[in-house]
């Protein structure tokens, strides 16, 4: 999925902030959006020619298109990308920079708007976004989750602030397992134990209904869109962001209505084609 991550408002200080992996990906990637921000919105031939992975509703494109601080943003995180991989890997040339070059030459007028919008997101991570507002703090913790793991930053080191944001991602991670883990286990089978219009009774069976309503589809089917996040032979519970589990959670706290309960089973039951109507 093409896409960046805004570490920091300033693009020279988000440049620095990226590992080793994502320099050169992302430089790329950046190049891509704004060049098919040019084909879509302009006469002009841009020197990437359209990409067919990034469609309108794409959430970095949309960002792109909605400000010229935006779009400036962007193109100026890209000829940051292009002083970091040189620097890094002591590179003279990229093949992007002619199409830095080029962008700054024919920067578009067609935006509505002129200073910088809020952020917008990816859908396997906008959850983050609901629950932390500030689109820096809230991607630096989409990064040090998802994005770098075991990842090293030549001649940089790691960002300053990458181990207090993984230190605290991982606490709240243990203790939101450790709640929904009590709840799946131990209060709702024992609250619904002896309930005889509850067939649900196993805390794999409170977890489906969780996790169906915490994707709105059939959940096992969700990860298998996101190989970079999930891997299937391994248990949910263990790969779930804290955000994830702390949504987790709160569902699993409806389900201790009886209504409640049988409704988000039937929606769980619904996007698995396993739905029995009477």
């Amino acid at each position: 999925m093409v896409n960046f991550f805004y570490l920091d408002y300033q693009p020279d200080k988000t440049a620095e902030y990226y590992c080793d992996k994502h320099v050169n990906k992302i430089l790329v990637e950046i190049c891509q959006i704004l060049c098919n921000v040019i084909h879509n919105n302009t006469n002009l031939v841009a020197p990437y020619k359209k990409c067919k992975n990034i469609s309108l509703d794409l959430a970095p494109y949309k960002w792109a298109t909605e400000s010229k601080d935006n779009y400036m943003y962007l193109l100026n995180l890209a000829n940051e990308l292009l002083k970091e991989y040189k620097y890094r890997y002591d590179k003279t040339k990229h093949k992007s920079e002619v199409v830095i070059e080029w962008l700054y030459k024919h920067i578009p007028d067609f935006f509505e708007k002129r200073k910088r919008t809020k952020l917008l997101f990816t859908k396997n991570i906008d959850i983050f976004a609901y629950y932390i507002k500030n689109d820096v703090e809230c991607s630096r913790y989409i990064y040090v989750v998802y994005k770098c793991k075991q990842d090293k930053w030549t001649k940089r080191g790691k960002p300053f602030w990458f181990d207090d944001y993984k230190n605290i991602a991982d606490r709240k991670q243990k203790k939101y397992k450790r709640k929904l883990l009590r709840m799946v286990k131990e209060t709702l089978p024992e609250k619904y134990k002896n309930e005889k219009k509850v067939k649900v009774k196993r805390f794999h069976s409170f977890l489906r209904i969780i996790y169906d309503n915490l994707f709105e589809q059939k959940w096992d089917r969700y990860i298998k869109q996101y190989k970079n996040m999930y891997d299937v032979n391994k248990p949910l519970i263990d790969q779930l962001s804290f955000i994830h589990l702390k949504r987790a959670y709160k569902i699993s706290k409806k389900l201790l209505l009886l209504n409640e309960l049988i409704k988000l089973n039937d929606n769980s039951l619904e996007w698995r084609g396993e739905l029995k109507l009477e």
